[in-house]
């Protein structure tokens, strides 16, 4: 559950903010017309209520909406858990391209982007008993990406993506993707 009282810095950062409307946005676009929805409350008090800060004024109107009415109050509860949604870790990976760690068996993996360099796809061997894996497979929604790997240099192994290259480039945004399965072979 979401604490509301203890919010993060992730909980500032635009990106989920974006996230948080894209979701309300496909709700509410997905959801029956707005003369079902009960006349004393509009859907953007119910959002600005459901964003409010901690210490905001407290629209009474929408209270008393979300207390007397039971569709009012599902809208409301379906605007909180959207939001809840949007500022969960798997979200904020999906939005953040950079949050791309993973951790598969006794291997940890990395897209490294820097500004002044292209970006790099790092696998670090955690133990010396397992084999070397040769090659890595991605799939998701996208479609399946195999790449053969190079040996590792001091328990580590170095794959350019440069973004000039369309299989290495869909490599990297896949592994952007919290869903996709990643497999070294």
């Amino acid at each position: 559950m979401t604490d509301f009282l203890n919010q993060t810095p992730l909980e500032d950062d635009p990106r989920v903010a974006r996230a948080a409307a894209r979701l309300v946005l496909a709700e509410l676009a997905s959801a029956e017309p707005p003369d079902e929805v009960a006349a004393t409350i509009s859907r953007a008090d119910l959002w600005a209520h459901a964003r409010r800060t901690r210490g905001e004024p407290v629209n009474f109107a929408a209270e008393r909406a979300i207390r007397t009415d039971p569709e009012a109050a599902r809208l409301y509860r379906r605007l909180l858990s959207l939001q809840a949604v949007a500022r969960s870790e798997l979200a904020a990976a999906a939005y953040d391209s950079s949050a791309t760690h993973r951790r598969i068996g006794s291997f940890e993996l990395d897209v490294i982007e820097e500004d002044d360099a292209p970006p790099a796809l790092v696998i670090q061997c955690l133990s010396d008993t397992d084999p070397v894996p040769t090659m890595i497979e991605v799939v998701s929604i996208e479609g399946v990406v195999r790449l053969g790997l190079p040996a590792p240099v001091d328990k580590h192994i170095v794959v350019d993506l440069p973004r000039q290259d369309a299989e290495r480039d869909l490599l990297r945004l896949m592994l952007a993707n919290p869903l996709a399965g990643v497999y070294l072979l």
